[in-house]
C-alpha cells in the first residue's frame, strides 16, 4: 500500500464515522466524476481504479439519497492487469444531486451551465472548506513521501523524489478555490498547468503533515513525521561522516606534504642537518607516514603539543623550499 493509499484509506475509515458536509460529497464529484447525458436524462458516473473509494462514494450517496439506484461495472483497462470501476447513479437521483450540489445549474429554455467549483453556500464555514478539500483530494489528489515501508510488505521500499501532495484540478477556477482555501489554513501551496488541467501542489513536508492533521489523518502523519526524523538523522550522519572523510584526506595531504619535504631536505642537505627538535618529528613521519599528528606525538621522545608539532613541520617544509 502506497503512502498516498495509506492516507486516503485512514481518511475514509474516519469519515464514514461522522456526520459530513455535502461539500464532501462535492469536491468527490467534481474530482471523480464525468457527466452521463443519455436516453433517460442527465446523470454522473464516478470512475476509479480503488474498489474501497468507490464503497465510501456509494455509502455517502446512499445516505443523503435513500432512494438513489446505482449501477457498478469493472473494465479492464489492460495495464498492470489494473482494473478501472465505474459507478453511475440513476438519472431521476443523478440530475437531483448534481442540482443539490450546483454543478449543474438549468435556465427556463432547459440549457444547463456546469460550475467546476459547485453551491458557493457550501464552501463559506471552514467546515465545508475542510470537507471540500477531502474531497477533492480523495478523488484527484495523490501525497508521497521521499521513503515509505509498506505495512504489508516490509520488505519492500517506495521511493520518490521528495516531499510531495498534489490536486489534479480541471480549470483555473477550480485550482484557485483550493488554494485560497488552502492559504486560509496557512498552507503555501504552487500550481502549474498540467497538459488541460491545473494541479495545486505542496513540497513542504511540515505543511503536508499539517493538513493531513486537519484531514484527521493523525496516523499518516506520524508516519511522515518518523519518516522525517529519520530521514535527518540519516543525514546528520551523513554530513558527520563526510567531514570525518574530509578531515582523514586533510590528514593524508599534509602528511605528504611533510614526506616530500623531508624526502627533499634528506637528498640535498641530510636530516641530520636538522636542529634536533625538527629532526626528532623528521624520523617520526618516516616512521609512520599516513599517522596523524596525534600518531606523530606519540612517536616522539619529548612530549610537545600539537600546535608546537604542527609548527615544526610548517620550519621543515619552508626549509625545503629554501635548499
Amino acid at each position: 500500500m502506497s503512502f498516498s493509499q495509506t492516507v486516503k484509506h485512514e481518511m475514509m475509515t474516519s469519515l464514514l464515522k461522522e456526520h459530513t458536509s455535502s461539500a464532501l460529497l462535492c469536491g468527490i464529484v467534481l474530482s471523480s466524476g464525468s457527466l452521463v447525458l443519455g436516453k433517460r436524462g442527465m446523470t454522473f458516473k464516478i470512475s476509479s481504479e480503488s474498489q474501497e473509494f468507490i464503497d465510501f462514494v456509494k455509502t455517502l450517496i446512499e445516505r443523503e439519497y435513500p432512494s438513489v439506484v446505482i449501477e457498478l461495472r469493472e473494465e479492464d483497462i489492460g495495464f498492470k492487469q489494473k482494473v478501472k470501476l465505474e459507478m453511475t447513479i440513476d438519472p431521476a437521483v443523478g440530475r437531483q444531486i448534481l442540482t443539490d450540489l450546483g454543478i449543474i445549474s438549468f435556465s427556463k429554455d432547459s440549457s444547463f451551465v456546469i460550475s467546476r467549483v459547485g453551491q458557493k453556500h457550501l464552501v463559506i464555514e471552514l467546515n465545508g472548506k475542510i470537507d471540500f478539500l477531502k474531497g477533492m483530494f480523495l478523488g484527484g489528489g495523490s501525497v508521497s513521501i521521499p521513503e515509505h515501508i509498506d505495512v504489508g510488505n516490509i520488505s519492500k521500499s517506495q521511493r520518490s523524489n521528495g516531499y510531495h501532495l498534489e490536486y489534479d484540478s480541471q480549470d483555473k477556477e477550480q485550482a484557485d478555490l483550493i488554494s485560497d482555501i488552502l492559504a486560509e489554513l496557512d498552507i503555501i501551496s504552487g500550481q502549474v498547468r498540467r497538459g488541460e488541467n491545473f494541479v495545486v501542489y505542496i513540497k513542504e513536508a511540515e505543511s503536508i503533515s499539517s493538513l493531513l492533521g486537519v484531514f484527521k489523518a493523525y496516523n499518516s502523519v506520524l508516519l511522515l513525521e518518523n519518516e522525517r526524523a529519520g530521514r535527518e538523522m540519516r543525514n546528520l550522519v551523513n554530513r558527520q561522516a563526510n567531514c570525518i572523510s574530509a578531515n582523514i584526506d586533510k590528514s593524508i595531504i599534509a602528511a605528504r606534504i611533510q614526506l616530500d619535504a623531508i624526502e627533499k631536505i634528506s637528498q640535498n642537505i641530510g636530516i641530520d642537518a636538522l636542529p634536533e627538535p625538527l629532526k626528532e618529528v623528521a624520523i617520526a613521519r618516516l616512521n609512520n607516514p599516513e599517522g596523524s599528528l596525534a600518531d606523530i606525538l606519540e612517536e616522539l621522545p619529548t612530549k610537545i603539543s600539537k600546535g608546537a608539532l604542527s609548527q615544526r613541520f610548517k620550519k621543515i617544509i619552508a626549509l625545503s623550499e629554501e635548499v
